[in-house]
């Protein structure tokens, strides 16, 4: 009677009291009352009042501890969710969760009872044979191991990386797809981390075509209808193997005040809205910068050719001009469909020789004025927009990059010239943001809300711990002033950390929400349509308004695909983020590997109770495990391990290690304290060495031509675990702390 009692309240879907149900199935009210109370037992019903109704469910994607536990992750509040009560969803997947009464910790717990989606598709891993069958065991950490169908792997041998593709059921199984190689070499890592993430490679036939077709010269007609900035020194700064050039600038002095122009290029002009181009671009979202390749979201003859805007030649641009006062103060802004010809293609490097007074290469020379007012100028507005609240994370940047089959880490220090183009940028996508919110035109906002009231308290309570003080409200103004305090501290990178970890995920929207991280009410991209889908619809909307073509049919259109366009776009961007991420980390434990025995100089970033993670100077960043410390016990009171005789290992302390062992595979790399007393293991040197060691693929295989950079903040990303508890499969590494991006 019980399941009827509980399938007639899902049939209803509403509260129903004691007298409906006796007066519906007849029964006694003693018995009614005692199969309702043991439905209420059970967490099936709920009773509030006379009434009795089903619980609460939720929906998220599930994070999966090894333990068998997991998350439902939710925006408030994630949900607990026991061992055995986690159905057969997979790591990530969406699911639909019951909430249980709370139990004896007082803590609401639930039951997952439908997987709505699953997270995966495909599968990479490693092949098997085991009892007659062919076995997949998965890279990712959480997943079952499946049995294959036959097809396909016939002449495949056992340790084969291969990707499948999933058949849910009461028993999973995999359908082989594709062989990426052998072992963990850095080819086929690089492939079983597209095929992870689900990234595009190569473009289909037919956008090739369309890409082909687009003339290189540009009509006249379509010259004469635009504004011509040929004629100012307009210019671009990038870095040394940029090769597509999205946003260009200038300065003018006026009488009272500047003129600045940034002039953006006009990908819009050449992606038709529905082309084959432009279904394939919405596909990938945004350009993947993965060590060794990049998976660009345009084809290369838009991406580096008629879009770039390179020295000498002609390029369409949608332009953003403003008028400042002496002190800042935007006077007028103006939008215009434009074509510019670049007089010089400056580089980072060279503008921060510039700042630091070296002067300009002699074929720059000319642009020597225009730099020194433009680094003043952005100088001021940086500070203007630190001043209301805008947070500054002054973390080191590590490039990493593979040129020739070898791979460079190199730290990345040229701060003023990329604030330079940052500040120019900022002010140009608020500007555009503002104008679609006062015309009430339809865009897609990048939105950052302000962190939630649980992280936030946790912030208070750790920051506290270290000294700092937080107001109980929230605001952007107090976390920068913390950021100042800490500026020039040892602490200064794990205060940064912790702000970092307590807010939540920058995204898109198609609702302006507002920017917390860089306090600005209105704000979206808009400068980099070449790499980033957003930019080049936020383009579509802006042209449309400027040429008065947006119809009451089209604006109500986007209005109502703009959602699905952010959701999506913000998923790719998630992806771009985590592919690069695991691939980075891969290739700093392939050079981890050539350093087996020699000691470095590193800063503690993290402290836990199985060790202490470690970051070097070049950025790699690995594990001291507990037993390698000695008797240390961690405080998470004083967020530090705590030894005999007052030894303390704190966040921000300098480390002499050496590095023990890596795992390429799983990401790992072990380190040891660096002991005197101890002779130097087989390879030390005995004294620090050069950070700029490469690694890499093979020199002879083929490499892509395009630029091979991706840059990565020293922010620990990895989980790791007690080595008596390590599993013979690879361990969970996936992302805790994300990388927030503007």
């Amino acid at each position: 009677m019980q399941e009827t009692l509980l399938e007639f309240f899902k049939k209803t879907g509403r509260p129903h009291r004691l007298e409906e149900i006796l007066r519906r199935f007849g029964l006694e009210k003693r018995e009614a009352k005692a199969y309702l109370k043991a439905l209420v037992r059970e967490g099936l019903l709920e009773k509030r009042g006379s009434q009795y109704f089903l619980p609460a469910k939720v929906v998220g994607s599930l994070s999966l501890h090894r333990d068998g536990y997991g998350f439902v992750r939710l925006p408030e509040k994630d949900l607990f969710i026991p061992p055995g009560y986690t159905l057969d969803a997979w790591p990530e997947d969406l699911v639909e969760a019951r909430i249980m009464p709370p139990g004896r910790d007082g803590r609401p717990w639930g039951v997952v009872e439908r997987v709505l989606k699953r997270a995966r598709e495909r599968v990479v891993g490693t092949l098997d044979f085991r009892r007659g069958y062919a076995v997949l065991v998965p890279d990712e950490p959480g997943l079952p191991e499946l049995r294959l169908l036959p097809e396909g792997l016939h002449g495949l041998k056992r340790g084969s990386r291969i990707v499948v593709k999933v058949h849910y059921g009461k028993r999973p199984y995999g359908e082989f797809l594709e062989y990426l190689g052998e072992g963990d070499a850095p080819e086929t890592e690089t492939e079983a981390v597209i095929a992870k993430y689900g990234l595009r490679a190569e473009f289909p036939e037919e956008v090739l075509k369309e890409a082909e077709a687009i003339p290189l010269e540009i009509p006249e007609a379509e010259l004469r209808r635009r504004q011509d900035f040929r004629s100012l020194r307009v210019f671009t700064i990038d870095g040394v193997d940029a090769k597509d050039f999205d946003d260009a600038i200038h300065i003018e002095r006026l009488p009272r005040g500047y003129r600045v122009g940034v002039h953006i290029a006009d990908v819009s002009h050449y992606v038709k809205e529905g082309s084959p181009l432009d279904q394939e671009a919405f596909l990938r979202g945004t350009s993947v910068y993965l060590p060794g390749r990049v998976l660009p979201m345009l084809p290369e003859r838009l991406s580096n050719g008629v879009c770039s805007l390179k020295p000498g030649e002609d390029r369409l641009t949608l332009s953003v001009l403003f008028d400042l006062t002496e002190d800042l103060k935007v006077q007028r802004v103006r939008f215009a469909e434009g074509v510019i010809r670049s007089v010089a293609r400056l580089t980072y490097t060279e503008v921060e020789a510039f700042a630091e007074g070296f002067g300009l290469p002699d074929h720059h020379a000319f642009l020597a004025e225009d730099l020194k007012l433009l680094l003043d100028l952005t100088g001021r507005l940086r500070e203007k927009r630190l001043a209301a609240g805008a947070l500054d994370f002054s973390f080191p940047e590590v490039k990493v990059e593979v040129e020739e089959g070898t791979l460079h880490l190199i730290p990345q220090e040229e701060p003023r010239a990329r604030s330079l183009i940052e500040e120019l940028m900022l002010l140009a996508n608020q500007a555009v943001a503002e104008y679609l919110v006062k015309k009430g035109l339809p865009g897609l906002f990048r939105v950052h809300e302000e962190p939630l009231e649980e992280a936030y308290g946790k912030l208070r309570l750790a920051l506290a711990r270290l000294g700092y003080t937080l107001p109980e409200e929230v605001s952007s103004q107090a976390l920068q002033r913390v950021l100042l305090q800490a500026k020039g501290r040892p602490e200064e990178p794990v205060v940064a950390n912790l702000v970092l970890r307590s807010l939540r995920l920058a995204r898109y929207a198609a609702e302006n929400l507002g920017h917390f991280g860089l306090a600005m009410e209105h704000y979206l991209h808009f400068t980099s349509p070449i790499r980033r889908y957003p930019d080049l619809v936020v383009h579509r909307v802006l042209r449309a308004a400027l040429r008065r073509t947006l119809t009451p049919a089209k604006k109500a259109r986007w209005l109502e695909t703009f959602p699905a366009i952010a959701e999506h776009a913000s998923e790719r961007e998630r992806k771009a983020e985590a592919a690069e991420r695991e691939l980075t980390k891969y290739y700093m434990a392939k050079w981890a590997e050539l350093h087996v025995g020699e000691r470095f100089t590193g800063k503690v970033t993290g402290v836990a109770g199985f060790g202490a993670f470690v970051t070097l100077k070049n950025g790699v960043e690995g594990l001291v495990r507990l037993e390698a410390l000695g008797p240390y016990t961690y405080s998470e009171e004083a967020l530090a391990l705590l030894g005999p005789k007052g030894k303390r290992i704190r966040l921000g302390d300098e480390m002499e290690v050496v590095i023990a062992g890596a795992n390429p595979r799983l990401r790992q790399i072990d380190l040891v304290p660096y002991r005197e007393e101890e002779a130097p293991k087989k390879g030390a040197r005995g004294k620090e060495v050069d950070m700029r060691k490469v690694v890499g693929p093979p020199k002879e295989k083929a490499r892509d031509t395009r630029p091979e950079r991706a840059t990565v903040e020293t922010v620990y990303f990895g989980e790791w675990q007690p080595r008596e508890n390590r599993e013979t499969r690879p361990v969970d590494t996936r992302a805790r702390k994300r990388r927030r991006r503007r």
